[in-house]
């Protein structure tokens, strides 16, 4: 199992959030488990632009679940605490539980399935249940992989935001959508839910099995 990471960066906070849509919830992108959020797959470009101490949140979408547009949830938030090249991330001792394996649908949604090698694309792609080689190109132009010890995860148990006038997108959003006053919303969840747990199983999990 992973060690919790506790010396991941910590910086001056920054109550930026980026918002967008998703259209699937596999527990692969993001990787909630072991107590550590990881961004490592899909959002390229935000994985590519975006830095630490920001704020992500992944909404519900009408693909994923069939909520429509007003009607998003939130399925988590992530403070950006550290940022990774791909090459860092394999070969980080703490993320090793992350390269995915046949051992249970925690072990198969592993996001770590990029090795460093000496080939044209400089990695191989690692048999993984979520990506094909044809996402290969579309994951790597990323080029990172964001990290977070400060999150919340609802998974299929996405919560309601409306209150806080976070600014969602109508459709996907390659970038996400800013919302600079997010204090209302982070003091809430603060208060009322446990962090860096996995609260509620992935959306697209139809076996019941332990999460944390």
């Amino acid at each position: 199992t992973c060690k919790h990471a506790d010396t991941l960066q910590n910086s001056k906070v920054d109550n930026m959030l980026f918002s967008y849509k998703m259209t699937h919830d596999t527990g692969f992108a993001p990787n909630p488990f072991h107590k550590i959020l990881t961004l490592a797959n899909c959002k390229p470009l935000i994985r590519k632009l975006k830095k630490p101490d920001v704020y992500i949140a992944g909404f519900t979408s009408k693909e994923l679940c069939g909520d429509k547009v007003g009607e998003e949830r939130l399925i988590y938030l992530m403070k950006v605490t550290a940022k990774l090249s791909y090459a860092e991330y394999y070969n980080d001792t703490r993320f090793k539980c992350k390269i995915p394996s046949r051992e249970g649908l925690i072990a198969k949604a592993g996001d770590n399935i990029y090795k460093p090698s000496e080939t044209q694309k400089g990695f191989i792609q690692l048999e993984n249940w979520n990506h094909e080689f044809r996402n290969m190109n579309h994951d790597l132009s990323g080029e990172n992989v964001l990290i977070s010890d400060e999150f919340y995860y609802f998974g299929c148990g996405a919560i309601p935001v409306d209150n806080f006038k976070i600014n969602i997108p109508r459709v996907q959003s390659a970038h996400g959508v800013k919302t600079i006053n997010t204090e209302k919303l982070l003091i809430y969840l603060k208060k009322n839910y446990q962090a860096n747990i996995v609260l509620n199983q992935p959306h697209s999990w139809v076996e019941n099995e332990p999460f944390n």
